[in-house]
Protein backbone atom coordinates (compact mmCIF):
# COMPACT_ATOMS: atom_id res chain seq x y z
CA UNK A 1 0.00 0.00 0.00
CA UNK A 2 2.73 2.34 0.96
CA UNK A 3 4.47 1.67 -2.45
CA UNK A 4 1.27 2.63 -4.11
CA UNK A 5 1.27 6.09 -2.71
CA UNK A 6 4.65 6.76 -3.32
CA UNK A 7 4.03 6.27 -6.94
CA UNK A 8 1.38 8.28 -6.71
CA UNK A 9 3.30 11.25 -5.44
CA UNK A 10 6.28 10.47 -8.05
CA UNK A 11 3.74 10.65 -11.00
CA UNK A 12 2.15 13.88 -9.76
CA UNK A 13 5.10 15.28 -8.93
CA UNK A 14 6.96 14.58 -12.40
CA UNK A 15 3.80 15.93 -14.06
CA UNK A 16 4.00 19.27 -12.09
CA UNK A 17 7.40 19.17 -12.56
CA UNK A 18 7.72 19.16 -16.55
CA UNK A 19 7.62 22.70 -16.89
CA UNK A 20 4.21 22.85 -19.55
CA UNK A 21 2.44 25.66 -17.75
CA UNK A 22 0.23 27.75 -19.86
CA UNK A 23 2.10 30.81 -20.79
CA UNK A 24 5.98 28.99 -20.02
CA UNK A 25 8.77 29.27 -22.38
CA UNK A 26 8.45 25.13 -22.34
CA UNK A 27 4.62 25.72 -23.33
CA UNK A 28 5.64 28.28 -26.31
CA UNK A 29 8.53 25.97 -27.17
CA UNK A 30 6.07 23.04 -27.51
CA UNK A 31 3.76 24.83 -29.74
CA UNK A 32 5.84 26.54 -31.88
CA UNK A 33 7.33 23.16 -32.68
CA UNK A 34 3.93 21.73 -33.45
CA UNK A 35 2.64 24.46 -35.60
CA UNK A 36 6.09 24.41 -37.83
CA UNK A 37 5.99 20.98 -38.13
CA UNK A 38 2.52 21.21 -39.46
CA UNK A 39 3.33 24.09 -41.87
CA UNK A 40 6.57 22.07 -43.34
CA UNK A 41 3.73 19.20 -43.67
CA UNK A 42 1.53 21.58 -45.51
CA UNK A 43 -1.11 22.08 -42.88
CA UNK A 44 -2.94 24.90 -42.07
CA UNK A 45 -0.74 26.42 -39.18
CA UNK A 46 0.13 30.28 -37.53
CA UNK A 47 3.76 30.19 -38.45
CA UNK A 48 4.02 30.71 -41.96
CA UNK A 49 6.08 33.52 -42.98
CA UNK A 50 3.78 36.55 -44.86
CA UNK A 51 6.50 36.41 -47.93
CA UNK A 52 5.68 32.55 -48.79
CA UNK A 53 2.33 33.29 -48.41
CA UNK A 54 2.75 36.39 -50.50
CA UNK A 55 5.46 34.22 -52.93
CA UNK A 56 3.73 30.81 -53.05
CA UNK A 57 7.33 29.17 -51.55
CA UNK A 58 7.05 26.11 -51.64
CA UNK A 59 7.04 25.01 -47.20
CA UNK A 60 9.82 24.50 -45.23
CA UNK A 61 12.05 21.51 -45.04
CA UNK A 62 14.03 22.09 -41.86
CA UNK A 63 14.09 24.62 -38.92
CA UNK A 64 16.21 25.77 -36.03
CA UNK A 65 15.09 27.84 -32.93
CA UNK A 66 18.13 30.01 -32.35
CA UNK A 67 17.02 31.86 -29.67
CA UNK A 68 14.29 33.00 -27.53
CA UNK A 69 14.03 35.25 -24.98
CA UNK A 70 11.25 37.29 -23.03
CA UNK A 71 9.18 39.64 -25.68
CA UNK A 72 6.55 42.52 -24.88
CA UNK A 73 2.96 40.82 -25.14
CA UNK A 74 1.66 41.39 -29.11
CA UNK A 75 -1.63 44.27 -28.71
CA UNK A 76 -2.90 41.99 -31.53
CA UNK A 77 -2.97 38.71 -29.44
CA UNK A 78 -6.96 38.41 -29.66
CA UNK A 79 -9.75 36.97 -31.08
CA UNK A 80 -11.15 39.38 -33.92
CA UNK A 81 -13.56 41.48 -32.81
CA UNK A 82 -12.71 41.16 -29.17
CA UNK A 83 -11.90 43.80 -26.63
CA UNK A 84 -8.24 43.93 -25.08
CA UNK A 85 -8.54 43.19 -21.44
CA UNK A 86 -6.30 46.24 -19.21
CA UNK A 87 -3.57 43.62 -18.20
CA UNK A 88 -2.62 42.58 -21.80
CA UNK A 89 0.64 44.26 -20.78
CA UNK A 90 1.55 41.35 -18.26
CA UNK A 91 0.77 38.64 -20.60
CA UNK A 92 3.69 35.73 -21.22
CA UNK A 93 5.58 36.34 -24.31
CA UNK A 94 8.68 35.80 -26.02
CA UNK A 95 10.92 36.05 -29.08
CA UNK A 96 11.72 33.77 -31.32
CA UNK A 97 14.33 33.64 -33.94
CA UNK A 98 14.29 30.80 -36.42
CA UNK A 99 16.20 29.74 -38.71
CA UNK A 100 13.87 28.55 -41.82
CA UNK A 101 15.68 26.49 -44.56
CA UNK A 102 13.60 26.21 -47.99
CA UNK A 103 14.41 25.20 -51.48
CA UNK A 104 15.29 27.68 -53.39
CA UNK A 105 13.73 27.59 -57.30
CA UNK A 106 17.17 26.21 -58.37
CA UNK A 107 16.73 23.14 -55.49
CA UNK A 108 19.33 24.38 -53.42
CA UNK A 109 18.88 25.08 -50.07
CA UNK A 110 18.02 28.60 -48.86
CA UNK A 111 18.05 29.87 -45.39
CA UNK A 112 16.16 32.33 -43.79
CA UNK A 113 15.91 34.21 -40.21
CA UNK A 114 12.31 34.89 -39.43
CA UNK A 115 11.40 36.50 -36.04
CA UNK A 116 7.93 35.71 -33.81
CA UNK A 117 6.49 37.05 -31.11
CA UNK A 118 4.38 34.55 -29.07
CA UNK A 119 1.87 35.54 -26.48
CA UNK A 120 0.16 34.11 -24.05
CA UNK A 121 -3.32 35.34 -24.01
CA UNK A 122 -4.37 34.61 -20.51
CA UNK A 123 -8.40 35.35 -21.12
CA UNK A 124 -8.77 32.83 -23.87
CA UNK A 125 -5.83 30.52 -23.20
CA UNK A 126 -3.93 30.49 -25.88
CA UNK A 127 -0.48 31.18 -27.72
CA UNK A 128 -0.70 34.27 -30.46
CA UNK A 129 2.09 33.91 -33.05
CA UNK A 130 2.84 37.52 -34.98
CA UNK A 131 5.69 37.42 -37.49
CA UNK A 132 8.07 40.62 -36.73
CA UNK A 133 9.45 42.98 -39.42
CA UNK A 134 12.62 44.22 -38.40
Amino acid sequence: MAWNKWGLMLAVCLAGCSGETPGSEASARKYFDSEFKKWMAGQENTVSTMMSEIQGHLNPIAFDIRSVVPDTPDFLAKAKGSELPGDWKEWPAYRFNVAIETKSQAGTPLKKITTYTLTWNTREKRWYVNERFL
